[in-house]
């Protein structure tokens, strides 16, 4: 009789710890800036990520098993980052991301590297979901970390390819902030535009400290004296938009070449500053872009949040590819995860078809340049300004996925 007890108990147990098993979810941290001046960018980003996760989890999870958002607020510090992915991993997160700043992405790379090399039974993923820095493919990348978005030196090989054709475009001046990606990227500016147009003359070159400016109106003087038809900026955010601000307001008439202008805050600038077809946008898509299942998305999108979701891509990228990653998987083991996300094909929120190369953990897909203006009466605006995105050029996937210069250590 006391044996039958024992089998009955230990079957309850089986079947309660079976049961635990079954309703366990797959746990995903977003670390990130959730106070402070980029917290907009952080909540938007969030709202990307969680639609695309209830699309997913609406159809069974990730080989069954739901997938829960985590956040974490790295205050926009690099320090923070590690210390909130550790908070992150006590909590259960397989995969961690970040997307505002490289230097957190950075940060986070660097500790997870750690982390999985002592942890050889409880390893994690790092998603970058928005930072464009070349280093985190180049020589940060990592065998368990992986870039979602094009990262600078791609978007500049396209905006070097539509400026080819703007010989209109002679006087260029460079604004953009300290730190690893503002001067990345300015840099590559300089080689890759120069290279596609060496007659360009660069009037003026300006470094700015990052989301700590509150009055460009010095910068945007400085500009309209040098006599500049042209602005190529990386800023994002704040910067952005108070540049953009302060431009409308001095009648600076010169194009504005932006990587961030889709971004939270920038098109209202826009619009109330009255910079009617003056910026541009070279950046992975924006809504503008023709395409029926992109239009859908976006109209589902904003009647649920009441704003767009076509300026982080990087979220809905890896959504897609983690579900295709794990249902060829057929676990949500991460060592099973990331070799299964090693060049994974899917297509993109902008309707293009996209890759994670193995090389180097970094999605090759084409890149849109669009410009920013009033809409026609039914069109989709931005912010609720009446104003959104023309598509002028896509450029495609062959133009700018540059040789990689990743030097990976596998396991």
């Amino acid at each position: 009789m006391k044996k039958t007890n024992v089998l009955f108990a230990s079957s309850l147990a089986l079947m309660a710890a079976q049961g635990a098993f079954a309703e366990d979810t797959f746990k995903f941290a977003m670390i990130d800036p959730f106070s402070g001046p980029a917290a907009v960018v952080s909540e938007r980003i969030e709202k990307v990520l969680r639609f695309a996760v209830d699309d997913v989890n609406g159809k069974g999870g990730l080989n069954g098993q739901q997938i829960e958002i985590l956040t974490f607020d790295n205050k926009m510090s690099p320090q923070e980052t590690a210390i909130q992915a550790e908070k992150a991993i006590d909590a259960g997160a397989r995969i961690l991301q970040t997307s505002v700043s490289s230097s957190n992405t950075f940060a986070l790379v660097d500790f997870v590297r750690k982390y999985n090399r002592r942890n050889p039974d409880s390893k994690v993923i790092v998603f970058d979901g928005a930072s464009h820095d070349p280093a985190i493919t180049g020589e940060k990348c990592s065998y368990y970390s992986f870039s979602w978005v094009l990262n600078a030196e791609m978007k500049t090989a396209g905006l070097a390819s539509y400026l080819s054709g703007r010989d209109d475009i002679t006087k260029v001046y460079l604004l953009n902030a300290e730190g690893s990606s503002g001067q990345t990227t300015r840099q590559s500016i300089l080689d890759m535009v120069g290279m596609a147009r060496p007659d360009i003359e660069w009037v003026g070159d300006d470094t700015h400290p990052l989301q700590k400016i509150t009055d460009f109106t010095p910068y945007i003087a400085k500009i309209k004296a040098s006599g500049a038809q042209a602005v190529i900026t990386s800023d994002w955010g704040a910067d952005l938009a108070l540049e953009l601000k302060a431009a409308g307001e001095s009648g600076l008439e010169a194009e504005w070449f932006t990587y961030f202008s889709t971004g939270p805050g920038a098109p209202t600038a826009m619009a109330q500053s009255g910079l009617d077809g003056l910026v541009y946008s070279a950046f992975d898509g924006d809504a503008g872009i023709v395409n029926d299942d992109l239009a859908a998305y976006e109209v589902q999108f904003r009647a649920a949040t009441n704003t767009s979701a076509s300026a982080f891509p990087g979220d809905t990228s890896a959504i897609r590819a983690l579900t295709m990653a794990a249902k060829a998987a057929g676990t949500n083991e991460v060592d099973d995860l990331v070799a299964a996300l090693e060049g994974v094909e899917f297509e993109t929120v902008y309707g293009a078809p996209a890759f994670m190369r193995p090389e180097d953990h970094q999605i090759v897909t084409q890149m849109a340049v669009s410009k920013f203006a009033p809409v026609a009466e039914g069109g989709l605006d931005e912010e609720g300004t009446g104003w959104g995105w023309t598509n002028v050029a896509l450029i495609p996937a062959d133009t700018i996925a540059l040789p990689s210069t990743c030097e990976m250590d596998r396991p």
